[in-house]
């Protein structure tokens, strides 16, 4: 892999573009944060601890099943988002030309 370079970006990808695509990665982290702060406040506790409490049959179907389940998905879906954002800072540090301006 390090024999081969990228030269420039695929065809349609400018820097103009990751770093849009990075702003979009940012105000998508903020929003799920924002999602996981409501959940954590509201239920006093972190995810883990509702997720024992509701295994253990502590706590209703409607909504605390629904609401951590939305919760495990706003956690899984930051963990994927900073990932993105991660690759896309990586790009966007390779300087490399792209095709189109």
């Amino acid at each position: 892999m390090s024999e081969m370079m990228l030269e420039t970006f695929p065809p349609g990808i400018s820097h103009l573009t990751l770093n849009q695509l990075q702003v979009e990665m940012q105000n998508r982290e903020t929003l799920l944060q924002g999602i996981i702060q409501r959940f954590t406040r509201h239920y006093a506790c972190d995810l883990a601890s509702l997720e024992a409490r509701l295994a253990r049959g502590e706590g209703a179907e409607h909504p605390d099943w629904e609401d951590s389940i939305e919760w495990r998905n706003a956690v899984e879906t930051l963990q994927q988002t900073r990932f993105m954002r991660s690759l896309l800072e990586w790009l966007l540090r390779l300087n490399v030309p792209s095709r189109i301006s």
